[in-house]
C-alpha cells in the first residue's frame, strides 16, 4: 500500500512539474469550424468566483463586442475561463486564456453547458495590439507531439482569412 501511495505521489509532482496542459492542436479552419460565435471585443470587467460545490475557481470576462464575424451574440458577452484567484487560494491552469482590462481579442467562442468559453484554450484568443493579431500556445503542448508557434498577421488580412473559411 505504501508503494502505491509513494508512486501516485511522484506521478503528481512530475505531472504538475510540466505545467502544460494537452490539447489537440487546430488549425485556423478548426477554430472556424467549432466557434458557435467569432466576435472582435473589449474587455471592460471581470469578476471571479467558486463554482457552486466550491471545487473550481471560474473568472468571467466581460465583453463589449465591437464586431461579430460569425454567429449572434448580445451587445455584451460574457465569457468563463478555468482559474484565479480568490483570498489566497489560487487555481491556475496552463494553457488557459487570461485577460486585461481594456484589452482588445478577437476570440472564437463556444458553449460549454452554461457557460461560454473561448475555443481550444489560448489557441482561439487572438490579441489585437497595433494593427496585428497574435495567439500564444504557451502552457499547451499539442496530442500529435509536435511542437508548434502561435499566428502573427495583420489585422484585416485575418478577419479576411476568417470570412474566406466562414464562406466556404
Amino acid at each position: 500500500m505504501e508503494r502505491i501511495v509513494v508512486c501516485t505521489l511522484l506521478t503528481i509532482a512530475f505531472v504538475s512539474s510540466l505545467y502544460a496542459t494537452t490539447v489537440r492542436r487546430l488549425s485556423l479552419d478548426d477554430l472556424v469550424g467549432k466557434a458557435d460565435a467569432i466576435v472582435v471585443g473589449q474587455v471592460t470587467d471581470s469578476h471571479t468566483d467558486w463554482t457552486a460545490d466550491r471545487k473550481l475557481i471560474l473568472t468571467t470576462y466581460n465583453f463589449q463586442v465591437g464586431e461579430r464575424l460569425k454567429g449572434s451574440t448580445p451587445q455584451t458577452i460574457a465569457v468563463t475561463t478555468v482559474g484565479g484567484k480568490i483570498g489566497n487560494t489560487i487555481l491556475h491552469v496552463s494553457g488557459m486564456p487570461e485577460f486585461q482590462p481594456g484589452e482588445n481579442a478577437i476570440l472564437f467562442l463556444e458553449r460549454s453547458g452554461a457557460y461560454t468559453t473561448v475555443v481550444g484554450l489560448n489557441q482561439g484568443k487572438f490579441r489585437i495590439y497595433n494593427g496585428e493579431v497574435s495567439n500564444t500556445i504557451s502552457g499547451l503542448t499539442f496530442s500529435d507531439g509536435a511542437s508548434g508557434s502561435g499566428v502573427r498577421m495583420r489585422l484585416d488580412e485575418f478577419k479576411r482569412e476568417i470570412q474566406t473559411r466562414i464562406a466556404r
